[in-house]
């Protein structure tokens, strides 16, 4: 009787959680590492939509693993998406927006670090710090953008949606008069740690919650008290912003309910941004811009009359447009 042959030992090489793609196939099968061994998570050919991604982030894994035999497939695959992405943001972006769209990077790259970690107060010091960088670029050069394709990208998930939300606001304000560097610094934070209280909220099972979960209503709030610990280096003002952010002018928001007056000015800013990033990541268009057009459209509808404000919401819309010539 002779000896079956062993098959050949398979080894394994990471991958950050960041390389992957939104609803992009995958070369090869994907694994996670649970309970001291690799376990397969995805077959070849699956995807992952942007709530799979944010599971694993949430979860706090920076990594995946991959087989060592699928590296140069997987490589081949990490280097197309982000050229694709970098194309769009590329033909929005002129030789002065360099520095803007580099300290947007930086605030990808440190959002990261927040999501994928244990909540440190480290992680956070940094993001606030590239947050400052971010407006002092754009004051360093207000005109320096003027095409929203050199700001936002397609959203993958929690990060992305951030730190969109954050150069929007700040874009937003900018251009709707709010020029004081303090103020739009409170934009740059409030935007990029609106959602940080998602890590906080208690899931039930491995599914997703949307925003109409009554826990995952309570996000605005966890993040408030998440960053009142760091109130040497965050401000009223942007706490109030990450507290309000879900709220609407007619009451109908989120976790509070408040209305009118009481709902801070510049949450209104922050609320618009972040509605507009959303329509965006859950439209259907082909292109960047087509999902940019599209959530316009949307925001001029009847779905949001009187919950944003209407002034903020008007000169809003006119920027974004013209931001697509």
């Amino acid at each position: 009787m002779t000896d079956k042959p062993h098959a050949p030992k398979v080894t394994y090489v990471s991958l950050n959680l960041m390389d992957l793609s939104a609803e992009k196939p995958f070369p090869g099968p994907l694994y996670l590492y649970i309970g001291h061994k690799l376990v397969r998570y995805r077959n070849k050919d699956d995807a992952l939509d942007s709530d799979g991604l944010d599971k694993l982030l949430f979860n706090h894994l920076r990594y995946v693993f991959i087989e060592d035999g699928d590296r140069a497939a997987f490589e081949k695959w990490v280097i197309a998406n982000d050229a694709a992405a970098k194309s769009e943001t590329a033909a929005g972006a002129t030789p002065e927006a360099k520095e803007i769209v580099e300290s947007v990077e930086a605030q990808r790259r440190a959002m990261l670090d927040i999501f994928s970690s244990a909540r440190g107060e480290p992680q956070v010091k940094h993001a606030i710090e590239t947050s400052k960088r971010l407006v002092h670029e754009f004051l360093k050069k207000p005109f320096a953008v003027n095409n929203l394709q050199a700001l936002q990208r397609y959203s993958k998930g929690a990060v992305d949606h951030s730190v969109n939300v954050s150069a929007l606001s700040v874009f937003l304000g900018l251009r709707l008069g709010y020029s004081h560097q303090l103020i739009l610094e409170n934009l740059a934070m409030g935007g990029l740690f609106h959602d940080i209280g998602k890590m906080l909220v208690e899931r039930k099972g491995d599914a997703m919650m949307s925003d109409d979960d009554p826990a995952m209503q309570e996000h605005p709030h966890l993040g408030k008290m998440l960053l009142e610990k760091l109130k040497d280096k965050i401000s009223n003002e942007v706490l109030m912003i990450v507290a309000q952010h879900h709220e609407y002018l007619d009451g109908s928001g989120f976790p509070a309910q408040i209305r009118g007056l009481a709902v801070y000015d510049l949450a209104r800013i922050v609320t618009i941004a972040n509605v507009y990033d959303n329509l965006v990541s859950k439209s259907t268009g082909k292109t960047m811009r087509e999902r940019q057009e599209g959530a316009m459209a949307k925001l001029e509808s009847s779905a949001y009359e009187g919950k944003l404000d209407p002034k903020k919401l008007e000169k809003s819309i006119k920027i974004l447009k013209y931001s697509l010539i």
